[in-house]
């Protein structure tokens, strides 16, 4: 057994238990792992490292949630003064200085100290929570019966917290979906909000209606909380939740109901307080008092409950601020500095004024400010400025970004003092994974100080600033990280990109920084689902530009591409015009200033929509006169651009070729874009043109093994655009083609679920013309609608994969475009609609399509068109066509296998002799 001794504590690592002069303390289990970490190193620096990956071997956590369990340990051990017993060496870690006794002094085994991995949806309380167990366990009863309960009552009473105990409870049985309204500054933000934690991509106006889509067969409680600010817009989304949904169930907290049907309101109370005449042994019965004395006793030693006097100092304290909790606990943290006797006298004359202050104030409106009056004054010098910091953000935030916006005005050694300070007062809340926010009064609070203070634009533009470079580290970590480590860092980046670019444009002055704040975002807005609001934001940048001074310069490039890039998931293929035109602006300007890197990206925005219109040709000449334009830039840049527009235009050699260069260049990350705003991935759009080219090329076992793999690295990718163009424009059709329809069937499925979860419109026009071509081919006046409406590549697609049972006038169409890459197999299907009626001109355009085929090295269209030749000639012909079908057969891998390949060796094994030769049915396929 290993016991250590230090102090006045005795630490037993085997029975994991923490005692204090005999008497057994209450101690976490990471906290617990963190004190035999540094005790059984005592004297020594530990990093930070070494301790995250000590206690957390198996996952990832911010440094937050180990500083949590930090000061929860000096609390306990009543390490108020910096080096009693943990000190924080700035820089390096902590150590353990307090001499330490006892035997084994040494690392813990591996299998005692590993901690268990609990995932959260939603924050967890870090104290215990008094006089509340009879309303939460009532309200988690309600859940069962009442599919809205709200939880009403004043600010500070305590709601958040009631409800995350009851949430707790329910997180037993069901999902739990927390959703802080506190952090949203419009009521526009709740339905965009919901759908990011719900994984949605919105990219349509109706967020709302995704959600509610995402919501229909969810067995889960949503926690909304802080409704009060946006009241009338939660009411109307939770009562259409409600309506449209059978299992969710919603517990709500807001200072006033929300006023719809079936709405089951609990108003929470204050804590019951002792009345002036309560007998000394009564006291400590009310939960207000137990509160107080509960939280004084974590922050200092000195008072002695067991004294009469102190204890009716407490009842008194508690009754003059009205039992509420936060009031409470913020009078509980200044103890220790004033001592309780002094605490009351401080507190006399503030309450009293406010008391008698406006009167259509509710009273306990009254009575909180009067409480963050007396915490705010009773504050260092130091932990004020920084708290003033703290209240720029707008969201959770981590210590290292507390720290960094900071950095200007205080020491990092400053910092942490002045951090740990504020957490020991119960000034920061502390959310599940880790980081901190400050309650929503308090912050309200805090920020007017600010308003009403001289110090307001540069706390206000050092947050700005802090918005900047936190957009830089998340552009920079886009490619290494993956999707959900990044969303775990940057995610809530997005409340503080919101007020940020706010303020900016409040003032010319600042308008500059939030139009580069609008114009960088753009990797946060589009892997949040954000896009419209996006454009919005971009909208507003953009009409300060003309006659500006940023008219023409690279703000405006910037802000020019993000719109367009936007516009191209957002509005489709209706609104591509719109996105030129900004691109186009964007290009115009680029190669004015002569800044070639952003014409780069410009151009990867614009190639990809000429693309999708079928203008191949047209990006492949842009992008080699942008190449040749630019020697010193390498070429592999540019082989992005070529590759898959090369591909479609028929040059399956020069797809190949740029392939090469693409995929090396897209290599070594985990995603790879020259334009993040346009959302696809250069490796896995790559990766989409390959396993094509070589499936033309008769390499078909090597390409649908290769396409696989390929299926299920977008898919461990985690980014939604690049899986579905992955299946929409190879898997699909490829294993359609091959005749492995169950598969091409799976594959459609999986596409459609995360369309339609992501809401990617564009995908879902394509699955939707997927569709009408497997189930309406048969049906000509809907096959007829549904063709109506495509053109070029949607077009070419479709009818590659209807085949010959489209009508010949659509097909007529599509060979007037430039699709080159299926061109042979469009003729094919013309011969074949030609032959009834004038059988010559079928031949001779099945002649054709085996010309075209061969020149393009495409044997699979060359073995397909053969066939229909083969059906479409004269007997006379046949045995020297059946000669070109067994050449081409040849010209496969081995182990290939497809449908046309199998009906080609047949025909070659059962005509032995070529004269013989009988004829056949004209196909179908």
């Amino acid at each position: 057994m290993t016991v250590l001794r230090f102090g006045r504590f005795e630490l037993d690592t085997a029975q994991r238990k923490l005692t204090e002069s005999g008497n057994v303390l209450r101690l976490g289990g990471k906290a617990f792992d963190i004190l035999v970490v540094l005790a059984t190193s005592a004297g020594e620096v530990i990093s930070k490292e070494t301790l995250l990956a000590a206690v957390w071997p198996d996952t990832t956590v911010e440094e937050g949630a180990l500083r949590v369990h930090l000061v929860t340990l000096r609390k306990l051990l009543g390490d108020r003064t910096s080096g009693r017993y943990i000190e924080n060496i700035p820089g390096r870690g902590y150590v353990f200085v307090m001499p330490v006794e006892g035997s084994g002094v040494e690392s813990l085994n591996q299998a005692e100290a590993k901690p268990q991995v609990l995932q959260q949806r939603f924050p967890r309380l870090t104290e215990r929570l008094i006089g509340r167990d009879d309303f939460v366990a009532e309200t988690a009863g309600l859940l069962s019966t009442h599919r809205l309960v709200t939880i009403s009552g004043a600010g500070g009473v305590g709601k958040t917290s009631v409800a995350l105990a009851a949430a707790e409870i329910i997180s037993a049985a069901r999902e739990v979906l927390f959703v802080d309204l506190a952090s949203l500054s419009d009521e526009k933000q709740i339905a965009p909000t919901l759908a990011s934690l719900l994984g949605l991509s919105v990219v349509i106006d109706n967020a709302e209606h995704a959600v509610l889509e995402a919501l229909a067969e969810r067995d889960l409680l949503l926690l909304l909380d802080n409704c009060e600010h946006v009241i009338s817009k939660a009411a109307v989304i939770v009562e259409d939740i409600l309506a449209t949904t059978r299992l969710v169930t919603v517990l709500a907290t807001s200072r006033e109901p929300l006023r719809i049907a079936g709405e089951r309101i609990r108003q929470l109370p204050s804590l019951p307080v002792p009345p002036e005449d309560s007998p000394q042994s009564s006291l400590l019965k009310y939960p207000a008092v137990e509160l107080f004395v509960d939280r004084v006793m974590l922050s200092s030693e000195l008072e002695d409950f067991n004294n009469p006097d102190t204890l009716t100092a407490a009842a008194s304290i508690v009754r003059r601020l009205d039992g509420i909790p936060l009031a409470i606990e913020l009078a509980a943290s200044g103890v220790a500095n004033l001592g309780l006797i002094h605490l009351v006298g401080s507190l006399s004359d503030p309450l009293a004024v406010l008391r008698r202050g406006r009167r259509t104030a509710p009273p306990r409106q009254q009575t909180l400010r009067a409480t963050l009056d007396w915490s705010f004054d009773g504050l260092t010098d130091k932990e004020r400025l920084l708290f003033e910091y703290c209240a720029m953000f707008a969201g959770a935030f981590s210590t290292e970004a507390a720290l960094t916006l900071s950095a200007g005005v205080m020491a990092e050694e400053d910092f942490y003092e002045a951090f740990d300070g504020l957490f020991l007062k119960s000034l920061f809340s502390v959310s599940g994974d880790g980081k901190y926010r400050l309650l929503q009064t308090t912050r309200s609070y805090t920020l007017e100080k600010v308003r009403r203070g001289d110090q307001a634009h540069r706390l206000h533009a050092s947050h700005a600033d802090y918005c900047e470079k936190a957009l830089t580290s998340a552009t920079r970590d886009w490619p290494t990280l993956l999707t959900a480590d990044w969303m775990r860092l940057y995610s809530d980046l997005i409340h503080d990109i919101r007020s940020a670019i706010h303020w900016s444009f409040e003032s010319v002055e600042s308008e500059e920084l939030g139009m580069r704040l609008a114009a960088n975002s753009k990797v946060l807005w589009v892997q949040l689902g954000l896009m419209n609001e996006q454009i919005q934001v971009l909208d507003e940048a953009l009409k300060r530009i003309p006659g500006s001074a940023h008219e023409g310069t690279e703000t405006e490039l910037d802000l020019r591409i993000s719109k367009g890039s936007a516009l191209y998931h957002v509005q489709g293929y209706s609104k591509d015009g719109d996105a030129l035109h900004e691109i186009d602006r964007g290009i115009e300007i680029a190669k004015a200033i002569g800044n070639v890197s952003k014409r780069i990206h410009a151009n990867a925005a614009r190639t990809a929509i000429l693309c999708s219109h079928g203008r191949y040709q047209d990006a492949i000449n842009a992008t080699l006169a942008l190449r040749d334009e630019n020697p010193q830039v390498p070429s592999h840049v540019f082989s992005a651009m070529l590759e898959h527009n090369y591909f479609f235009n028929g040059d399956l050699a020069h797809a190949r070729k740029e392939l090469e260069g693409s995929l090396d260049d897209g290599s070594g990350s985990i995603r790879r874009t020259a334009n993040p705003g346009l959302g696809f991935d250069q490796r896995i759009t790559g990766l989409a043109v390959l396993v094509f080219v070589e499936f033309l090329e008769g390499n078909i076992a090597t390409a649908m093994d290769r396409l696989e793999k390929s299926v299920q690295e977008a898919e461990d990718l985690g980014y939604s655009i690049a899986s579905c163009l992955l299946l929409m424009l190879s898997a699909f059709p490829m294993a359609s083609l091959v005749g492995r329809h169950s598969q091409a069937n799976e594959y459609l499925n999986k596409a459609e679920g995360l369309a339609k979860q992501q809401r990617l419109i564009r995908w879902q026009q394509w699955i939707s013309s997927y569709r009408n071509g497997l189930s309406e081919a048969d049906n000509h006046d809907a096959l007829e609608k549904a063709l109506a409406g495509l053109a070029a590549l949607r077009l070419e697609y479709f009818l590659i994969i209807c085949g010959a049972r489209t009508p010949t006038a659509h097909v007529e169409r599509a060979l007037q475009g430039e699709a080159g890459w299926c061109r042979p197999e469009l003729l094919r299907l013309l011969a074949v609609a030609k032959f009834p009626t004038n059988p010559e001109l079928a031949k001779n355009i099945a002649a054709e399509a085996v010309a075209l085929s061969r020149k393009m090295r495409a044997v699979f269209w060359e073995l397909r068109c053969l066939m229909t030749a083969y059906e479409l000639s004269p007997r006379s012909d046949q045995p020297t066509i059946v000669d070109d079908i067994e050449a081409a057969i040849a010209k496969f891998e081995p182990e290939s296998k497809t449908v046309d390949l199998s009906a080609a060796i047949e025909l070659v094994r059962s005509a032995p002799c070529r004269s013989d030769l009988a004829p056949a049915n004209v196909s179908s396929s």
